[in-house]
């Protein structure tokens, strides 16, 4: 009876992902803690950047839908090579240059290198402007998201605990979520004004509003029980990525309007698909790597 309400739905599902994503985490954290990864960087994370790595080659497949709804078919495989590749580029990139944005600007232009390989050999000329387009912004959104997704969690690869492992991950995910989740209850329960109708009707000044503060009370959270970053950095941190977040959201909304569907797909009961999932996180996520990568814990 309770699932008969789509709200009671959205509440279960959501609560079901979190925690497995939590567990994913801290295992991540384990495994790279007892399995001597701290001495060798590139055995940190491994988890998490591979399981980044599989939505964002699921998304591409979500994407690619999104395309075929207005007559563009791009090809599946070019667009997956660039993402996957941009994906682990903090992986491979490190033994060429040191330098972590040298390192995106790398595997962007590998990736697009590899993805013009596969379309010389597999279709020649045929549609080549078009592909190469797409796997460019697929390359740049969904791979570079994850990129710096993946590096966020790379910040913690030299502790020596789980928790200091996973921790930059963790408020990073928590603030964007919490951000989602405010912007949702606060727009449904007390949204009257409208935002932006022509892109997403749903979406209030209300909610959006109500992303900010939800984000800014975990970040505060965080900050009041843990090390990971001080109050004056969490004051702003939560807000930066609850205002990106929203706008990652607005702008798959936007992709899905264009291509006429309420959904990228029908994965998850009340949520969608993996674009659904990872719209905040991967335009977020370079913000929020900015900010932990310059002002990083307290007494640093």
């Amino acid at each position: 009876m309770l699932l008969r309400s789509t709200f009671a739905q959205r509440i279960l599902f959501g609560l079901v992902m979190i925690v497995v994503l939590i567990g994913l985490i801290f295992l991540d954290g384990w495994f790279s803690v007892s399995g001597g990864a701290i001495s060798d960087n590139n055995k940190s994370g491994i988890l998490v950047a591979l399981l980044a790595a599989a939505l964002a080659g699921g998304g591409c497949v979500e994407l690619g839908r999104l395309f075929r709804a207005r007559q563009i078919n791009p090809s599946l495989i070019p667009m997956q090579i660039s993402v996957i590749l941009v994906s682990l580029g903090p992986y491979w990139t490190v033994y060429i240059t040191p330098s972590p944005l040298g390192g995106l600007a790398l595997a962007l232009v590998f990736s697009m290198l590899a993805a013009g390989l596969y379309q010389g050999i597999k279709y020649q000329n045929e549609g080549a402007l078009l592909n190469l387009a797409v796997s460019g912004f697929a390359g740049l959104y969904l791979g570079g998201g994850c990129w710096f997704l993946i590096s966020i969690r790379l910040f913690g690869c030299h502790s020596e605990t789980v928790w200091g492992q996973v921790g930059y991950l963790l408020v990073f995910l928590a603030c964007v979520k919490s951000a989602d989740i405010g912007a949702y209850f606060t727009g449904r329960f007390l949204g009257r004004h409208k935002w932006v109708p022509s892109i997403s009707p749903g979406k209030t000044w209300e909610g959006f509003f109500g992303g900010i503060v939800g984000a800014g009370i975990v970040a505060s959270l965080f900050s009041a029980f843990s090390d990971i970053i001080s109050i004056g950095t969490a004051l702003w941190f939560g807000p930066v990525v609850a205002v990106t977040g929203q706008m990652g959201d607005l702008l798959e909304s936007m992709l899905k309007r264009d291509a006429g569907v309420k959904d990228s797909a029908r994965l998850i009961p009340e949520f969608g698909g993996i674009l659904d999932l990872l719209d905040s996180v991967v335009v977020s996520a370079p913000f929020a790597w900015l900010i932990l990568s310059k002002l990083g814990p307290p007494g640093q």
